[in-house]
């Protein structure tokens, strides 16, 4: 059992003064031990017959556990031998089987093949410069205060969505954010010229 408060015994322990007792004591602990037990129990000697019993009764003894050791060792090789061949079964089954269902699986082939994706389609940003021209044909002639500064918006409108294409022409059409700021100038565009619609 260990000492829940070993230190503190210990501590305590070690703090106890030191006696040491007189030469007398011990004699009088030594003689208080005499006579000694053995010398005050009697002696007896058995007969010789009882020795050879128990000399033979071992010997038997030692015979029976040799003969028992002796037949454990011959049944033990007959289990190994038995489990040997349990496992050489267990392994050709698992085998057969495996065997039987790599035969019947089915093969499988795969086929694949390349296609041409479509052309792209270029985008035609000029199909309403044709309206817009005529717009602007339209404010020369009349020569109106309102027309005139929706005029000039269509032209300035005009102006930034030709850098535009020009930019995509540069750096190619698939520039998502230039085709998207296109796409709003385009719309503001077709805003101002329906409001010159309108006035005209």
């Amino acid at each position: 059992m260990k000492e829940k408060n070993a230190k503190t015994l210990r501590d305590a322990l070690e703090r106890l003064r030191s006696h040491e007792a007189p030469a007398s004591v011990w004699d009088g602990i030594v003689g208080g031990l005499k006579p000694v037990l053995s010398d005050k129990l009697p002696t007896y000697t058995p007969a010789a017959g009882v020795w050879n019993a128990i000399s033979r009764e071992m010997e038997h003894t030692d015979e029976a556990v040799a003969q028992q050791r002796l037949a454990k060792e011959r049944r033990l090789p007959l289990r190994k031998l038995a489990g040997v061949a349990a496992a050489i079964a267990l392994l050709v089954t698992i085998g057969l089987g495996l065997n039987q269902e790599v035969q019947a699986r089915q093969t499988v082939s795969i086929t694949y093949s390349q296609e041409v994706a479509p052309a792209k389609k270029a985008a035609d940003w000029n199909l309403d410069d044709e309206s817009f021209d005529h717009a602007f044909a339209e404010i020369e002639a009349r020569n109106e205060p309102t027309l005139n500064n929706l005029g000039q918006e269509l032209g300035e409108l005009t102006e930034a969505s030709n850098e535009i294409k020009a930019m995509l022409v540069s750096y190619g059409e698939d520039d998502p954010g230039l085709i998207r700021k296109l796409g709003e100038i385009e719309r503001d565009r077709s805003d101002v010229y329906r409001r010159i619609i309108v006035e005209l």
